[in-house]
């Protein structure tokens, strides 16, 4: 048999799957085509296209999931998959403690289309290579002779993601992303500093004509070559400014996934047992929000077929709830929320974050450092790192500045800082009214890679451990 309409086909394997009594079927049809480019110091470093597609099929048979998966466009290898997962499911069974339990979904049809106003895939290379090319220049005039590498990247893609289950359900999403990057490092002697920025979001080719290197590779620029001048940062314990992108930072990494119900249910989590409890500061409500229209993280359906929805976290420092897939919501007695994701067709669902975020507050940059004697505003949130069960975590912002008698003071390089989540988000003063969510990326889980985001206000914290120079 050939090629057919993946919907089409998605329902005769749900079909096939029904007539050999499994208590639950999910398949799924993942198409996905992307381009990119990077330039290095000048030079087109790496080029390339590509295209993948196929399907995946999870069953659940006497309370074990079987999946089984395949890039052939051939009904009949979509069909033979269903043989194999369900032989699949039954050797699991055997060996299962737990049976698995799946929380009732309404049933939903739907098709979602993209939304951009240049489509990525009809963009000459050479526009593209220009755009780049461009951004680079321009970083270049603003370093001098104190570059000492560029590095510029462009990426787009387009998925179609096609649910279906043996509910009803039947749902296709489309998704175009398209992204814009720079990182510059200065020199100066032995001293290397170095800047980055990003633009991305959920729409065409038009992120780029819309985004001036001044706003890119400029901003990168200044910021790596100011800091060869700052001096480091002290260390010690001092009162913190976070910027939005240091918030961003935190949010996912240091309280994000611990909010992933899977990790809380295999103890995974410093979450654990605590629904409903106060964990952080009252000024402190977190969000995961997948529903934010063009967001990097956004979707309408996740990849079990429910709603992509808005998800209260954290309300005035109240834990109120966990992101769920269809199996941990009914381990935990709640609705599902649409937080289950998959990269491609050959990965199971998994719970994921999507745009995660402090909200916004009432009070200006300036109130919130207006009564700090000596402390630090941190900025240009750059990577961190987490141990869930322990709920501790270690952040490298790309900048700071000193904070002195309540003004902002001269800038500082080099800035680390460590400590625990709870206790961070307990010593939480006040939040900002401004507000920034800029911060696209891709999140690592169990191998699969998912398109997040992530921002919040100024947050001021009364005390963290800073890592610098004593």
């Amino acid at each position: 048999m050939s090629e057919g309409d993946p919907k089409e086909q998605l329902e005769r394997v749900r079909d096939e799957a029904l007539r050999r009594r499994v208590e639950f079927a999910e398949t799924r049809y993942v198409a996905i085509r992307h381009s990119g480019l990077m330039l290095q110091d000048g030079r087109a470093d790496r080029v390339g296209a590509g295209e993948r597609a196929g399907m995946g099929l999870r069953v659940l048979v006497d309370g074990a999931w079987g999946f089984a998966s395949t890039e052939s466009s051939d009904v009949g290898d979509w069909l033979s998959c269903v043989v194999d997962a369900v032989d699949m499911a039954r050797v699991s069974a055997q060996r299962q403690e737990e049976r698995v339990v799946l929380a009732e979904a309404p049933a939903v049809i739907d098709e979602v289309k993209a939304s951009f106003e240049i489509e990525p895939t009809g963009v000459p290379l050479e526009r593209k290579l220009a755009a780049v090319r461009g951004y680079e220049e321009a970083s270049a005039r603003i370093a001098g002779g104190a570059t000492a590498n560029l590095m510029t990247g462009y990426s787009d893609s387009r998925q179609v993601e096609v649910v279906c289950n043996t509910r009803g359900t039947l749902v296709s999403s489309e998704s175009v992303r398209t992204m814009v990057w720079h990182a510059i490092t200065t020199q100066d002697g032995a001293l290397r500093q170095r800047g980055r920025q990003y633009r991305g979001r959920q729409a065409g080719f038009e992120v780029v004509e819309e985004t001036p290197a001044e706003e890119l590779s400029v901003k990168a620029a200044e910021r790596a070559a100011s800091l060869l001048s700052a001096r480091p940062a002290p260390a010690g314990k001092f009162p913190a400014v976070f910027h939005p992108s240091i918030t961003g930072l935190l949010v996912h990494e240091a309280l994000g996934h611990n909010a992933e119900a899977d990790h809380v249910l295999s103890g995974q989590s410093i979450l654990e047992g605590k629904l409903g409890a106060p964990i952080a500061a009252e000024c402190i409500s977190i969000v995961d929000d997948a529903t934010i229209r063009g967001s990097w993280g956004s979707y309408p359906y996740d990849s079990e077929g429910v709603p992509g929805q808005r998800r209260v976290l954290i309300e005035n420092g109240v834990l109120k709830a966990f992101m769920h897939s269809l199996e941990t919501a009914a381990k935990m007695g709640v609705k599902p929320n649409g937080s289950a994701r998959a990269d491609g067709f050959a990965n199971r669902p998994i719970v994921r974050m999507s745009n995660t975020m402090i909200l916004p507050g009432e009070m200006s940059l300036e109130e919130l450092i207006g009564d700090i004697d000596v402390g630090l505003l941190l900025g240009a949130g750059q990577w961190g790192y987490v141990w869930c069960e322990k709920g501790q975590y270690t952040c490298h912002a790309g900048e700071g500045t000193m904070i002195r008698d309540g003004k902002l003071a001269e800038q500082v390089r080099d800035v680390s800082i460590s400590g625990m989540t709870l206790e961070t988000l307990s010593n939480a003063l006040a939040v900002s009214r401004d507000f920034e969510m800029d911060m696209p990326g891709m999140c690592g889980k169990d191998g699969q890679s998912m398109s997040v985001n992530g921002g919040g206000p100024y947050v001021k914290v009364q005390e963290i451990v800073v890592g610098g120079q004593a």
